[in-house]
């Protein structure tokens, strides 16, 4: 009973063996189910994805020209402002006095310049006329004085006395005129005094610049983003008081990894998202590629014009960028994932006469989910992807998958 026990154990896993033997080959005569995917014309684009955050060309430090004691401070962080609002003010006591007294000299060489013009020139005038007059009786004298001595009627002390009446008549005549020519408007005493206005007003000029640098005002309409002073603060020429981001052009600064520069030009454009409003896009340019690797992150840096930024962007947000690098119409592709390879010598698995063959391609661009392929597929072929396991020359059995439409494929930089 035991020996026919043990020969029915026997016979029975001989008859699992063989069947198994039996399955075994039939697989390898009929194949491995592998799933195929058609190659495929379709529209692709390819993007690179990387972040950045938000700079304003136009941003500003607001500061103090001169040494000054802060009275007060009109604006806060976050504050929008005009061009000209005032945002600091400084104690100007001592500035208005200096302006005050500067006016004051001007209006004081300012009339004395009127009256040389209308009063010192008439009387100067007058003043002439009647040394002229004078003379011409010293003179008169002098010839009855010398004719008397002449005839001996006079004596030499009285002649004289009439040369030394004529003498100083002249010599009154002359400074008279002197005084005369210079109250004219060519005269000394009028440059003179119109040099003295001259100065009197440039220190006007001056004091009054001084004054108005008391006040500080917005260059132009932004937001204040950083406020340094408060009431009672010294300021100093060079130390920023406030930050202001100008409105106008907004740029977004993005380092991306430097495999990419070979696909990134100037004009591209792309699609900005901020990190804090993810469901909200905006479109920017790509303005700059600064022709410089960074070697220790080995990054190059790009730059985005955003020609009408939303109102919700501030400077150093956090942006999400996406660069259309690439966009080709109806080119032959190929599922990324079917493709080995692909950063050096791509080739792809090839459904051909129930076998699976190795095909060697050349790649365009890349796009989400597919790769344009150059040579060595036609639209048609089958392909395997990755995932179907079978090595090359292995027999298959083939079951077509339906491809999905690639859009675009996005590279991230950082």
């Amino acid at each position: 009973m035991m020996m026919r026990s043990f020969s029915t154990r026997r016979f029975i896993m001989g008859a699992v063996l063989l069947l198994a033997a039996a399955a075994l080959f039939l697989v390898m005569l009929n194949g491995k189910d592998v799933v195929g995917i058609p190659v495929e014309r379709q529209d692709l684009l390819q993007t690179v994805v990387t972040t950045g955050r938000v700079t304003s060309l136009a941003r500003v430090d607001v500061g103090s020209q001169i040494l000054g004691s802060v009275a007060a401070v009109r604006v806060d962080s976050g504050d929008r402002v005009k061009a000209g609002q005032v945002l600091v003010q400084l104690r100007d006591d001592e500035a208005r006095a200096a302006l005050d007294q500067s006016l004051a000299a001007a209006r004081e060489l300012e009339e004395r310049l009127k009256q040389i013009g209308v009063i010192d020139g008439p009387v100067s005038q007058q003043r002439v006329a009647e040394a002229e007059a004078t003379l011409r009786q010293a003179f008169s004298t002098y010839e009855r004085a010398q004719k008397l001595y002449d005839t001996g009627i006079s004596s030499r002390a009285d002649l004289d006395d009439a040369v030394r009446a004529r003498d100083v008549a002249a010599g009154v005549v002359e400074r008279e005129k002197l005084q005369r020519s210079n109250s004219r408007p060519q005269g000394g005493d009028i440059k003179l005094a119109e040099a003295r206005l001259a100065q009197a007003r440039a220190a006007v000029t001056v004091a009054r610049e001084r004054l108005a640098r008391m006040v500080i005002t917005a260059p132009g309409d932004g937001t204040v983003i950083s406020r340094k002073v408060e009431v009672g603060d010294v300021a100093q020429p060079g130390v920023p008081l406030l930050v202001l981001s100008r409105n106008g052009r907004t740029q977004i600064t993005a380092q991306i990894d430097e495999k990419n520069l070979g696909l990134l030009r100037v004009g591209q454009v792309a699609v900005g998202s901020a990190d804090a409003y993810p469901e909200k896009s905006f479109p920017a340019l790509l303005s700059t590629v600064v022709p410089a690797v960074d070697p220790q992150r080995g990054t190059v840096e790009a730059r985005c014009d955003v020609a009408d930024p939303p109102s919700y962007l501030v400077p150093d947000m956090t942006v999400s960028l996406e660069i259309e690098v690439a966009r080709h119409a109806k080119v032959l592709t190929v599922p990324t994932e079917a493709v080995r390879d692909a950063s050096t010598s791509p080739w792809v698995l090839v459904a051909l006469d129930g076998r699976a063959m190795r095909r060697e391609i050349t790649l365009g661009i890349r796009g989400s989910g597919a790769s344009e392929v150059k040579s060595g597929l036609k639209e048609g072929d089958i392909v395997l992807p990755g995932s179907s396991k079978v090595s090359v020359g292995s027999r298959i059995r083939l079951q077509t998958a339906v491809r999905e439409k690639a859009a675009g494929e996005k590279n991230n930089a950082h």
